[in-house]
């Protein structure tokens, strides 16, 4: 399989945690919001049959022309990946490294991440690992010289690597100054700021060869990175700039166990996948509003970034996608809107374990 990855090259974004609150930001951007961010561009620029040309219509779903992998973090030449949730099993070979420790990592290096990827667990790998950013990222030792060079506030020393900051989320405090009473009220928003030569990056697996296709998704992008991504905006979060990056070349799932780079919905005939032996998972409950017409979304529950699931008879594509607006009857008398609200969960699936 091959990824076309691209970088997203920002300061601070705020990307919305579940909740009614603003103070907390994820680090990352989730896969299937990346899809409906395109989607948006895609059908402000070309309209919704555009959109019904890649992803059919809500009656008959399809597989998009391409796969997207969720947003993760990038420092200097070094990309991070998601842990595989199968490799928190086992126990630390190393002293100072104790089961709960494997719990808090969320994000591992290339290099960890294909030793991962081939059945070792983190308990392996431990004792040739570097743990950055209160032990929850982890780095080949070889891999260290790959990540950005940081120096201490006076900027005369050099930073050891355990040392050294590549993103922060942090809490900014913002005033909302009431019209008739003239009165204010302090509220903070989260944010996700990133340091020099550092941000997100994320996978492109095409399922066509389509020149235009390909052409209009480049141009969606640079659109997308001129709108902003994530919330905030007005307030100056989510400008960006993304740009092409290098090819990954990973393994095909084949008809063997697989882990997802994405978020992933299964279809009715892929929950055998769930039930294997080898099966890691966690899930999470969407909801959420749409464009600020005081409508909820549907709720729906999807699997993690990470997953690792047991073999289908099926080729990729994998998951499915859902339209998530409300119906006639649940938002009382408000108009529901005529065109479906997707939310996407295909699979970018990776093959787990065996000498793949």
């Amino acid at each position: 399989m091959q990824l076309q990855t691209w970088k997203i090259q920002g300061r601070a974004f705020h990307f919305g945690e579940h909740g009614i609150g603003q103070e907390g930001s994820r680090l990352t951007w989730p896969s299937d919001s990346l899809y409906a961010a395109v989607l948006a561009r895609l059908a402000a620029l070309r309209g919704g049959e555009a959109v019904e040309a890649w992803v059919g219509t809500a009656e008959a779903p399809k597989a998009p022309p391409f796969l997207l992998t969720s947003t993760f973090p990038y420092a200097g030449a070094v990309r991070f990946f998601p842990v595989p949730l199968a490799a928190l099993r086992g126990e630390p070979k190393e002293a100072n490294v104790r089961p709960k420790d494997l719990k808090k990592v969320r994000f591992v290096s290339e290099g960890v991440y294909r030793r991962l990827r081939k059945g070792e667990t983190l308990a392996d790998v431990s004792g040739d690992a570097i743990r950055l950013h209160g032990k929850s990222v982890w780095v080949l030792k070889d891999e260290k010289d790959g990540l950005p060079v940081q120096t201490d506030e006076r900027g005369k020393k050099v930073l050891p690597v355990e040392e050294r900051h590549f993103w922060a989320v942090e809490k900014r405090p913002r005033v909302a100054v009431g019209r008739a009473p003239n009165n204010s009220n302090l509220f903070h928003v989260g944010a996700v700021r990133f340091a020099d030569k550092c941000g997100l990056w994320f996978g492109v697996q095409w399922l066509t060869t389509d020149a235009d296709t390909q052409a209009l998704f480049a141009a969606l992008l640079e659109d997308l990175g001129d709108a902003g991504l994530g919330a905030e905006r007005t307030s100056g979060y989510g400008q960006a700039k993304i740009k092409k990056d290098a090819l990954l070349e990973l393994p095909d799932p084949g008809d063997g166990a697989w882990t997802t780079l994405s978020r992933y919905l299964p279809a009715e005939d892929e929950v055998a996948a769930l039930q294997a032996p080898e099966a890691a998972y966690q899930v999470t409950r969407l909801g959420g509003w749409m464009d600020g017409r005081g409508l909820r979304r549907r709720a729906v529950t999807l699997l993690a970034e990470g997953a690792v699931l047991g073999p289908l008879d099926k080729p990729a594509p994998r998951g499915s996608a859902v339209d998530i607006k409300p119906q006639p009857g649940e938002v009382g008398d408000f108009p529901v809107p005529e065109h479906p609200v997707w939310r996407l969960g295909w699979a970018v699936a990776v093959g787990y374990g065996g000498d793949q």
